[in-house]
C-alpha cells in the first residue's frame, strides 16, 4: 500500500467549508431595502428641499411678511380658510405659495393660517381685476363667486367656500378683505391698488 506524502496529508486535513455566496447575492436584499426607503422618503425630502429653496420676508412691519422674497414690491393675494373646512384641510400643511405662472413655490408652515397666496404680479390698479386674474393662476382652487348689488361687488365664495352657507356657533359669516395688513375701507370693486400691494381674504363671523 502506498503511503501518503506530507503534502497529501495536509490537503486531506483541511476542513471542508460550504461554498460562499457571491457578493452580488448578499447585496441584492440590501439594495432593495435602500431603494424602497428612498421611494417612501422621496416626497418628504422633496418638500424639505423645496421649502428651503425659498426664503421668506421676515419683517413684521411689512405686508409681505412671510411671503417669498421674490415677491417684494410685487402684488399678492392671499386667501385663508378656516382649518375645520374642506378647503382648510386641503392646505393643512400651511400657506401654499403659488407664483403668477401657476407654479407652487412651497409652503410656509410658520404663517398662522391655512390657505394659499398667489403673487409676483405688477401693473394692476383695480382690485377686482387683480383678484379675478390672480386667482385663476391657482387653477381652480381659489375660484371666486360674487354678486353685484347696491353697495357694489359682494364676494360670497372663494375656493368653493360660500360664507353665506356656513353654519356654526355664530349668527353669520362673511369674507373679510384686508389691504396691506389692515381692513379695507372699500369693497374689492372700488379698491385702487398700487405696486407692491397685498390683499388678503379671510372668514369673519358675527
Amino acid at each position: 500500500m502506498r503511503r501518503l506524502g506530507d503534502g497529501e496529508r495536509k490537503y486531506l486535513d483541511r476542513p471542508i467549508s460550504a461554498p460562499s455566496k457571491p457578493m452580488s447575492d448578499i447585496l441584492k436584499p440590501a439594495s432593495v431595502v435602500a431603494l424602497l426607503t428612498l421611494v417612501i422618503l422621496a416626497p418628504s425630502i422633496q418638500d424639505v428641499l423645496t421649502d428651503e429653496a425659498y426664503k421668506y420676508v421676515d419683517d413684521s412691519e411689512s405686508a409681505h411678511d412671510g411671503l417669498p422674497v421674490e415677491w417684494e414690491n410685487k402684488q399678492v393675494i392671499c386667501v385663508f380658510f378656516p382649518a375645520d373646512t374642506p378647503q382648510g384641510e386641503e392646505f393643512s400643511k400651511g400657506v401654499t405659495m403659488i407664483d403668477a405662472d401657476g407654479v407652487e413655490l412651497g409652503e410656509n408652515q410658520n404663517l398662522n393660517g391655512t390657505g394659499a397666496c398667489v403673487g409676483g404680479f405688477e401693473g394692476y390698479s383695480n382690485g377686482l381685476d387683480f383678484m379675478m386674474d390672480s386667482t385663476r393662476s391657482a387653477r381652480g382652487t381659489l375660484s371666486v363667486g360674487y354678486d353685484v348689488g347696491q353697495w357694489g361687488h359682494y364676494v360670497h365664495t372663494i375656493g368653493g367656500l360660500n360664507a353665506d352657507a356656513m353654519k356654526g356657533d355664530f349668527n353669520g359669516a362673511y369674507w373679510n378683505l384686508d389691504h396691506n395688513g389692515g381692513v379695507s375701507m372699500v369693497g374689492i370693486g372700488d379698491l385702487v391698488m398700487s405696486e407692491g400691494d397685498v390683499i388678503s381674504w379671510s372668514i369673519e363671523t358675527w
